[in-house]
């Protein structure tokens, strides 16, 4: 069964990573992150019918927040981190 979507097509497909990831339709995803575990920084993106489309892997302790964004497969497909602000007070 194909996963349903309550947003209208958009006009133009917008390739972000690969073309391997674009669908010709709008899909709903959602993350589902297990509580109470020591890997804060992992969950996984799945469709509305539960199936798992991507997974996120972080550390539990780090200074930048890095994550790494993998498919379904586990296969890393790009990274990401917080952006560290440094203030100086004189």
């Amino acid at each position: 069964m194909a996963a349903q979507s309550s947003y209208p097509p958009p006009a133009n497909g917008i390739t972000v990573v690969s073309p391997h990831f674009l669908a010709p339709y709008p899909v709903d995803l959602t993350i589902v992150k297990k509580l109470l575990t020591l890997s804060d920084g992992n969950f996984a993106v799945t469709d509305v019918n539960g199936n798992v489309m991507f997974k996120v892997k972080g550390k539990h302790i780090s200074l930048r927040d890095r994550r790494v964004l993998l498919d379904a497969a586990g296969n890393p497909i790009l990274s990401f981190q917080k952006k560290v602000l440094i203030s100086y007070a004189f």
